[in-house]
């Protein structure tokens, strides 16, 4: 079984919980020597900078509040499956647009039994205008690509009232700035960046809050690829 740190993880999850994490770490060593999923990383390496730093959004009153949520472009399930592990009464939905991500996430939510988890294998573009559009209290995204296109991915999944976080690295210069204009351009508004250091070596990596104030326009998300081939930029 995967070695976690039971001692400073037991601060914040009970024992069934911190054997459930223990027990995803093992599922996704196992797929990831079949299926690219995570890179080739130590199970150190997978406990820090994956799990940790998931677990780190536990410090946003924004996530801990949450009861629907939507976690874009999940991958091999980080954050959303340490969540779900961690706060049972969040419903939670893994999008990606990988077949064989998709399918592994729907295998490890059935072995762990996580019946507040749903797997969804669409594009963010396409998902953006179904049942799940302005229907979420918070949505994420760890990772996931530029600013102006994460939030064009990502805002639209959130209802009014609503909170969009996202997981990255160092910051850059004038990106808070681009990030408040094209929030804007889907009615969100850029509350606040916060430094995080989820394990000792971490460094640069950030969490980025925002709040929705009002229903995306119908022109957003664009179609699939648009907003990769023309990103939108600060006026």
């Amino acid at each position: 079984m995967t070695l976690i740190d039971k001692t400073s993880l037991r601060k914040i999850l009970l024992r069934p919980q911190i054997s459930l994490l223990a027990r995803f770490l093992d599922l996704l060593a196992e797929a990831n020597k079949k299926i690219n999923l995570i890179g080739a990383s130590s199970s150190e390496q997978i406990i820090e900078t994956h799990l940790l730093d998931s677990l780190s959004l536990l410090d946003f009153e924004e996530v801990r509040d949450s009861r629907q949520a939507i976690d874009v472009g999940s991958g091999a399930g980080f954050p959303g499956i340490p969540l779900a592990i961690a706060l049972p009464n969040l419903n939670l939905t893994l999008l990606d647009s990988n077949a064989k991500k998709c399918g592994f996430l729907s295998r490890v939510t059935g072995i762990l039994g996580l019946s507040n988890v749903e797997v969804v294998w669409e594009r963010a573009e396409t998902a953006g205008r179904s049942r799940f559009r302005d229907n979420n209290d918070l949505a994420l995204a760890r990772a996931l690509g530029p600013l102006p296109l994460t939030l064009e991915y990502v805002l639209p999944f959130v209802e009014p009232g609503g909170h969009c976080v996202l997981q990255r690295g160092r910051r850059q210069t004038g990106d808070t700035d681009v990030a408040a204009d094209v929030a804007c351009l889907f009615s969100g508004e850029l509350d606040r960046v916060t430094l995080v250091k989820p394990y000792p070596s971490a460094q640069n990596l950030h969490v980025w809050v925002f709040t929705k104030v009002g229903k995306t326009p119908a022109a957003f998300p664009r179609r699939p690829g648009q907003a990769k081939k023309r990103p939108l930029a600060a006026s």
